[in-house]
């Protein structure tokens, strides 16, 4: 009995053992780039975007690089895939043009099925050197076409003091490209919001989390933002409002009506825009019990010329790694069997 226990006993450690030097090795591909004409295989039994669905990358300006990385989130979502782990490998195709097979997104474990119509999704290419782009909006119209480099840099909304490379698309780059965003000290970056994304319910989004920063004149920069997020009229004023006091985030509501008003009455000199406060708050519970979205006269235009993602867990790298969760949790459950077994061991022991 004591053998077979002692048997038990070992192939779980070396299960452990095999565990561990997974992780430490997918950790590892994260960290430091690998061949990059290696390709990444995916089980594309239940693929919805399909193996052979490429999406490519033009890194023509970028200096020694070896190896690109495609990282691709849903809006206002999670990661796929974590930020340069080894299924976002993409592969050399000719000079400095990548490609990176979609399929690989099926394998995901926050977001299973890949590429989903309708749906709204932004992208980066980084490399193994530390340059990325900016974010582009994307989704499955796509698929099949070429993001190049402008040799622009763009202003990282979440953080100023960093920049990223512009790059848009060959053949979307009248529906999708760099994303439209308003930074964290009042800048208009990019020029386009995803085809779902409402410019009432961005404004709306940044004016209660910067309205009282020292970096930021709210009123000026309102002003600026509303035509480039298609806001126009009075009633789409009430819509930011709205959707702000739906959103309970308990700041100064009152002092960013007015910011609101002031702001319009600067863009649009010609035209009033007075908020009605019981609309508003009708209006605001209308929005709650709509899952939080704006759905009256709200603009999604973004279209206008003029990344990083606003509010939201898709900026680089903070995507939810569901793959290094998982590992870590078989791990946790190796052990604990381990564990188990080494109990009953010296219970039999001492019997």
């Amino acid at each position: 009995m004591k053998r077979i226990i002692a048997i038990a006993l070992a192939v779980v450690m070396v299960l452990s053992i095999g565990v561990v030097a997974a992780y430490a090795a997918d950790v590892n591909d994260a960290n430091v780039g690998a061949d990059s004409n290696n390709s990444i295989g995916a089980d594309t039994s239940s693929s919805t975007t399909g193996s052979g669905d490429l999406v490519y990358f033009d890194a023509s300006g970028w200096k020694n690089v070896t190896t690109i990385y495609c990282h691709i989130w849903k809006r206002g979502g999670d990661a796929f895939i974590g930020w340069q782990l080894k299924k976002e490998k993409c592969t050399k195709v000719s000079g400095n043009k990548w490609s990176y097979d979609l399929a690989n997104l099926d394998a995901s474990t926050t977001m299973s099925g890949g590429l989903k119509s309708g749906e709204d999704y932004c992208i980066i290419f980084s490399a193994q050197t530390g340059k990325q782009t900016y974010d582009a909006t994307f989704s499955k119209s796509c698929v099949g076409d070429t993001l190049k480099l402008t040799g622009k840099l763009i202003e990282n909304p979440v953080d100023s003091e960093k920049k990223a490379d512009e790059a848009v698309w060959s053949k979307n780059s009248s529906s999708y490209g760099p994303h439209l965003a308003f930074t964290s000290i009042g800048n208009i970056v990019g020029s386009k919001l995803c085809p779902n994304e409402k410019g009432t319910e961005v404004i709306g989004d940044w004016l209660p989390t910067y309205y009282k920063s020292k970096f930021v004149k709210p009123v000026p920069a309102l002003a600026k933002a509303f035509p480039k997020f298609g806001i126009s009229s009075a009633s789409q004023i009430q819509d930011i409002y709205a959707y702000i006091i739906s959103k309970k985030t308990g700041e100064d509501e009152k002092s960013m009506k007015k910011m609101l008003e002031d702001a319009f009455a600067k863009a649009y000199p010609s035209k009033k825009a007075k908020i009605d406060e019981k609309a508003a708050e009708k209006e605001a519970k209308a929005i709650a019990n709509n899952g939080g979205h704006v759905t009256s006269s709200a603009s999604s235009a973004g279209s206008s010329s003029s990344s990083g993602s606003t509010g939201s867990s898709n900026s680089p790298g903070s995507g939810a790694d569901g793959e290094e969760d998982t590992i870590l949790f078989i791990l946790f459950g190796v052990m604990l069997a381990a564990a188990a077994v080494v109990f009953v061991t010296r219970k039999k022991r001492t019997e």
